[in-house]
């Protein structure tokens, strides 16, 4: 008898687990204000000799404020808010040799200004000047890791870039 009513109360065990634990889950809060209620990217303004960053990073941007879902990105002139990016710099730096002097590893870097602006008060939430990211991957000649070519790598550090920018803009982090 004692063994039965043990029975039918381990079905809801897990389930009151899992509630439990999902009670704290929940998206960052929003540091814009409420009437902000969609966001613009601007153009990526290039200012690097590699040619096609602005399209790249454009188009990673927007993707990550896709993915993220907070606010629906809409053309610049008609949102909310307006996300402004300059690239001042970009860096490609080998990090590892082997022997017969192929390089195996990269360091990528960008430099650059972020601000978004609120385009119905006209000022500006987010400001940063000559922030820093940098992605290191591994070339084809290194055996044993995982590799990419420069334009995968590229395209990589620019994903990780939109991704640091749309909590940056949303979050304040």
């Amino acid at each position: 008898m004692e063994r039965m009513k043990r029975l039918k109360i381990f079905p809801w065990i897990p389930l009151t687990c899992l509630l439990v634990g999902m009670t704290g889950c929940h998206p960052a809060a929003l540091v814009v204000p409420s009437y902000i209620q969609s966001v613009g990217v601007a153009l990526v303004d290039n200012r690097t000799s590699y040619y096609g960053l602005d399209t790249i990073f454009t188009q990673a941007i927007i993707h990550q404020f896709q993915i993220d879902g907070r606010l629906p990105v809409v053309d610049p002139d008609k949102a909310d808010m307006v996300v402004k990016m300059t690239l001042r710099q970009y860096v490609q730096e080998p990090q590892m040799y082997a022997t017969n002097n192929y390089v195996l590893e990269y360091r990528l870097s960008v430099v650059y200004d972020l601000a978004a602006v609120d385009e119905q008060e006209k000022k500006t939430f987010v400001e940063d000047d000559n922030k820093i990211h940098s992605y290191f991957f591994y070339t084809p000649q290194y055996t044993g890791a995982p590799n990419m070519t420069m334009d995968q790598a590229v395209t990589q550090l620019a994903g990780d870039t939109a991704y640091v920018v749309v909590r940056r803009v949303l979050e304040g982090n």
